[in-house]
């Protein structure tokens, strides 16, 4: 029996592919996100420049698993007040600013931005890969998360992040959250700026998560292994694992760190010299 060759349809391979990117929870939800900008031409607030409630509201509708806005307490409903409450849909706002995707006119109207077209122009590949070096290089991690100044710590920090991002790439196995977060405290030096003290060390783990491995939750680049739940419902994250498509996008962030790193330097030498 003659066996027939095997070869592989790589622009199929690709098609498909791109393909599930673009139908990833997140970039839709992204995507969804401009959509409404578009649409609606959102007046933000004038004191803190939020998306009004009512908007916050429509969008979270189109997300493909909406948040809890509302909390009920016996007999009394508490809504959500303010954008930076909901977590993803602030986290999205952020990020279409960072990337380029929206930004904010004179009269403090969300508009589409200069780079809206070419991001929705690009295949489901490049959309996440754009959206990844938008997150680590561009976003405000500060406004994202000011507790304790914690944000603006990590986002001085972000390319000596970069190594043990590294590091953790060809870990075939679950990654311990406490190790890693025990790692990038004591090895960068990492404190919590804050008048209480009381909690730091917890806090900045909390940091860590909110800063860097929920955002990579949610562009479906790890997933997390959770402890089970406590008396009162709360599960803790007890570690992660890269995903295998995952594997490929931390190495472009990488890849980019280590090159704006060895440009940095090269400059200072250049200045220094």
């Amino acid at each position: 029996m003659v066996r027939k060759p095997f070869f592989l349809d790589t622009d199929a391979f690709l098609r498909d592919l791109n393909k599930r990117f673009e139908e990833e929870e997140f970039l839709c939800d992204f995507k969804n996100f401009l959509a409404y900008i578009a649409k609606e031409k959102i007046k933000l607030t004038p004191k803190c420049k939020w998306i009004p409630m009512k908007h916050l509201y429509a969008i979270n509708n189109l997300l493909r698993n909406p948040l809890k806005l509302d909390n009920a307490i016996g007999d009394k409903v508490y809504k959500t007040r303010e954008e930076c409450c909901a977590g993803k849909i602030y986290f999205i706002d952020l990020l279409a600013c960072a990337s380029e995707c929206i930004y904010i006119n004179r009269k403090d109207t969300l508009m589409p931005g200069p780079g809206c077209n070419d991001f929705l122009n690009k295949d489901g590949f490049n959309k996440k890969r754009w959206l990844i070096f938008a997150w680590w290089f561009n976003l405000d991690w500060d406004s994202w998360m000011p507790e304790g100044d914690f944000g603006k710590t990590l986002r001085d920090k972000a390319l000596e992040v970069i190594p043990y991002i590294k590091e953790i790439i060809d870990i075939r196995h679950r990654v311990d959250f406490k190790e890693f977060t025990k790692t990038l405290i004591e090895n960068l030096d990492l404190k919590w700026n804050a008048s209480s003290q009381g909690g730091a060390r917890g806090n900045m783990e909390w940091g860590i998560k909110c800063c860097i491995l929920e955002p990579l939750s949610w562009l479906d680049i790890i997933e997390f292994c959770y402890a089970e739940e406590d008396k009162i419902g709360i599960k803790d994250i007890k570690s992660f694992y890269i995903k295998p498509m995952g594997k490929i996008f931390l190495e472009e962030l990488v890849r980019m760190g280590e090159k704006l790193k060895e440009d940095s330097a090269k400059k200072s030498n250049c200045n220094n010299n």
